[in-house]
């Protein structure tokens, strides 16, 4: 492995590591920056969306994280490969979410993006994202949300 793949694949898992950040502050902004103008986001059951185009995506963002009163995103272990200035990556996720204060609409998952990526004048970008939720535990979630949004 030589020192540009290497530092390929770590600009990468930042990408990855923003994105998570800005799911977790609700940063639509950042988010924004994370994709290409032509992208396209698919989330899997139990939603079931696809999404195609920057503004689509950055308006599916902004409604979906808003929805929930908590919302915590980790991301974990990936796994990168590099082909010039192209990538595939897949990225596991750990989140933990709901929609109400007493634990209604709670949601507990762990998944996987499986991500195509492209290096536009330099920095990697999101070409396509396909959410899939591997285990998902919707037991109503009344622990203490501390909001820092």
């Amino acid at each position: 492995m030589d020192i540009q793949q290497l530092q390929d694949e770590f600009a990468i898992r930042k990408l990855a590591e923003q994105y998570s950040d800005a799911a977790n502050r609700v940063d639509a902004g950042l988010f924004r920056a994370l994709w290409t103008a032509d992208a396209e986001w698919i989330i899997g059951p139990p939603i079931s969306r696809q999404f195609v185009g920057l503004d689509n995506i950055v308006t599916a963002f902004d409604h979906l994280l808003n929805s929930w009163d908590f919302f915590v995103q980790l991301s974990t272990s990936a796994h990168i490969q590099v082909t010039g200035a192209t990538a595939t990556a897949n990225f596991y996720v750990n989140e933990i979410a709901r929609s109400q204060p007493d634990g209604t609409n709670s949601n507990y998952n762990l998944a996987r993006y499986t991500d195509e990526l492209v290096k536009v004048d330099g920095a990697w970008l999101f070409r396509k994202r396909d959410y899939r939720v591997l285990y998902l535990d919707q037991t109503p979630l009344t622990g203490t949300a501390f909001h820092v949004r």
